[in-house]
């Protein structure tokens, strides 16, 4: 009787041997079948490494119409998924490959030039490692890797950083961009005319081509001949008028900054016995106002030798975690010595009754040796002194779409003659990065940031011990009665 039932027990051990390396063999294959097909289920709260119904959607539509759009990634996508900081990021990009319209091709720039020359033939892209270029058609978009993520700041009462968090921004700018190239939709950057302005063809023909580089083409705009202002007009650039816009052009161009418009102003000192009401009419809701001066530099050691009028001048810090602070700041640290030809000056409203409404900063400033000289208009006024005089402003209205305006006090600095001195480099700069911080882009599929911080499960004392009871005492008492009675009955 014994020996059956040690006969029993070997074959009830040997079955339970058995289930128990096909067990472990079933998981070993599906393991290995699941890291083959890069199968991942997100279970991040606002699905971090998943694209949204909104891409899904619109990436379905583009395979069903046949759609291709070739992804270029200038960076090997195992870089991507090797950094934590980036895991997001390469989860997108698999997911938009996994699309038949979306092709991606990864490769490092500095070991593949051809790729770099066939999708750059002409440089007119200033490219970065972790950059994209998307590819559909004819079209073509250069999208920043810096653009991929953002991060906001919380402030103490004196302006400490005290928290930071970082938010994943790619999807909506990579699906707004792959619809912008397949729809052959280009932001236009508009110079107004009809008031004596500094041309576009004729001035800045080297700054044209750097806005086709931002994807932006460029065009000239009357506004006494039009309607209103375009719908697709991303800036108005007003360089150097000779004389004040008209109130119906004033009018237009307040029913631009309604719908979130963005304007750079260049004024040029004008010695003209004007003034321009109606473009400070437009300007003065945004708490900024113009001084009719020229700037002159009575210290030798701050201007170019025999030049009093082409003065050097101090980049302004800026708020750290505000859009222009990273740009700024790297101009700063650069060292750059920065100069600027002939140029009025602009004050800051403080009293203005919209203050509370709008965010305006500085750019540039003189030293406080420079003296703001009368010059034109048609008020007799005092110099300027004593004081650094600002010579570079800028202004976002929060309560009107987040309109933008920049005034700087010369338009020479950026045109074809001085943009090739190394004197105006850090000026010309600057003005690019008020562009970028101006430019909306005017793309948006609404998919929203994602925080990219970690996720966290709050539980109440009663719960936590209810789970430890269940996943580690409960398993722990399972396997000591079993062993128990294992045993037992292997002595029985």
């Amino acid at each position: 009787m014994a020996k059956i039932r040690n006969a029993k027990n070997k074959i009830f051990t040997s079955f339970a041997w058995i289930i128990a390396v096909l067990i472990l063999a079933v998981a070993i294959i599906i393991n290995m079948v699941v890291a083959k097909l890069d199968f991942n289920i997100d279970v991040s709260v606002q699905k971090l490494f998943s694209l949204s119904e909104t891409s899904t959607k619109y990436l379905d539509q583009l395979d069903e119409e046949n759609v291709q759009v070739d992804l270029y990634l200038l960076m090997n996508m195992n870089e991507l998924e090797d950094d934590s900081s980036t895991r997001s990021l390469y989860r997108a990009l698999v997911e938009y490959d996994s699309h038949d319209c979306i092709n991606i091709i990864d490769f490092d720039p500095n070991e593949n030039e051809a790729m770099l020359e066939k999708i750059n033939p002409d440089n007119i892209y200033s490219l970065n490692t972790g950059d994209m270029i998307l590819v559909c058609g004819e079209n073509k978009r250069h999208i920043n890797g810096i653009s991929m993520y953002t991060t906001n700041y919380s402030y103490d009462s004196n302006g400490n950083i005290i928290e930071s968090e970082e938010f994943f921004q790619g999807e909506n700018v990579i699906t707004s961009s792959i619809k912008a190239v397949v729809d052959g939709y280009l932001p236009t950057v508009y110079f107004l005319s009809g008031h004596g302005e500094k041309e576009m063809k004729d001035n800045y023909s080297n700054l044209s081509a750097l806005m086709k580089s931002k994807n932006y083409r460029t065009a000239s705009i009357n506004l006494s001949d039009a309607e209103a202002v375009p719908d697709d007009a991303e800036i108005i650039i007003i360089a150097a008028p000779s004389s004040d816009i008209t109130e119906r052009e004033a009018d237009k161009l307040n029913a631009y900054l309604d719908k979130g418009g963005s304007i750079s102003v260049m004024l040029s000192p004008n010695g003209g016995e004007f003034d321009y009401d109606n473009l400070q009419k437009v300007i003065d809701p945004f708490c900024l106002e113009f001084d009719y001066n020229y700037i002159r530099e009575t210290d030798s050691e701050f201007h170019i030798s025999g030049d009093d009028t082409t003065i050097m001048c101090t980049l302004a810090e800026q708020e750290e975690g505000s859009a222009l602070y990273a740009d700024m700041q790297s101009l700063i640290e650069s060292d750059f010595i920065t100069y600027m030809p002939k140029s009025r000056s602009f004050a800051i409203d403080s009293d203005n009754s919209n203050v509370n409404s709008v965010e305006t900063g500085t750019l540039m400033v003189t030293s406080v040796n420079a003296v703001g000289e009368p010059y034109g208009g048609t008020y007799d006024s005092d110099p300027l002194e004593g004081y650094e005089l600002q010579l570079a402003v800028y202004s976002e209205d929060k309560n009107r779409n987040n309109a933008k305006v920049t005034l700087f006090g010369n338009a020479e600095f950026i045109d074809d003659e001085h943009i090739q001195d190394v004197s105006y480099l850090s000026s010309y700069y600057v003005y690019l990065s008020t562009i970028t911080w101006m430019a909306n882009q005017n793309l948006d599929m609404g998919i929203g940031d994602k925080s990219s911080a970690t996720d966290y499960l709050s539980l109440t004392e009663n719960t936590a011990y209810m789970l430890i009871f269940f996943f580690i005492a409960l398993p722990i008492v399972i396997i000591i009665v079993g062993v128990g009675i294992w045993l037992k009955r292997r002595h029985s």
